[in-house]
């Protein structure tokens, strides 16, 4: 029997990106690049840490996608996203950085 390493924040669903948004957190509105992407989470670089549980929005592609803090460490933060991400967002989120995606 192969013994292999069970790894928690493997998700086969998670895109790459590197997008430019800006967060609402307690009524303030800061700068955070968007990292990575599915249709339940995000991985932000951002400007401080954030206590797990923060409540904050997101606004990027003209869009507020509200969420959850998970985790958040050395200017990162994993969110979870309350309501899931339509495909054509997410798909719009993952190519964003890419000047070559219409083309593929």
């Amino acid at each position: 029997m192969m013994h292999q390493e069970f790894n928690r924040r493997y998700s086969p669903n998670r895109r790459k990106t590197r997008v430019e948004a800006e967060i609402d957190v307690d009524g303030e509105r800061l700068r955070a690049i968007i990292l990575d992407v599915s249709f339940n989470g995000m991985k932000l670089s951002v400007p401080e840490n954030f206590a797990p549980g923060t409540a904050l929005t997101v606004h990027v592609l003209d869009e507020a996608i509200p969420a959850i803090v998970h985790w958040s460490k050395s200017r990162f933060a994993g969110l979870y996203l309350l309501r899931r991400l339509e495909r054509d967002t997410l798909v719009a989120l993952e190519t964003a950085h890419d000047d070559l995606a219409e083309f593929r």
